[in-house]
């Protein structure tokens, strides 16, 4: 899937080899996404399919521990330095009422920068709807 390159060569650290791994290890729930440098891995994402409700801002507080997580898209973005969670609602489609979480965090030896997190994960889920993940209607 495509995502913004310039904020995501603001959380990868200078290396000279990345490789991507991706796996799906709860099939129809939960796909993941890892990435790393020079054989360290900085970046993971993880796109999950939830029972409705929890708002991005909570999940950033109490799965990820973020204090006051910046929020966007009437809360259904948060994000900080080192974290940036959506959740994208699906309603009426094939699978019924749904919401998908996505989450992309920065692990060290990255960089963590608030502002190329929010680009990253307002890119990622702009890209991420355009694949209409919802069915055929939501």
């Amino acid at each position: 899937m495509s995502v913004p390159a310039p904020a995501l060569s603001q959380l990868l650290p200078v290396g000279k080899r990345l490789t991507v791994d991706e796996a799906t290890p709860v099939p129809d729930a939960l796909t993941t996404c890892k990435a790393s440098v020079d054989g360290d891995m900085v970046l993971s994402l993880e796109q999950e399919h939830r029972d409705v409700g929890a708002s991005a801002y909570d999940i950033a507080r109490d799965r990820f521990g973020v204090n006051q997580p910046k929020s966007a898209e009437q809360r259904s973005v948060a994000y900080s330095d080192r974290v940036g969670i959506s959740v994208v609602k699906c309603r009426g489609g094939e699978s019924g009422d749904e919401d998908i979480t996505i989450v992309v965090r920065v692990l060290k030896p990255a960089h963590q920068k608030e502002s190329a997190m929010k680009d990253l994960i307002l890119g990622y889920t702009s890209a991420f709807k355009k694949q209409q993940p919802c069915g055929k209607s939501s």
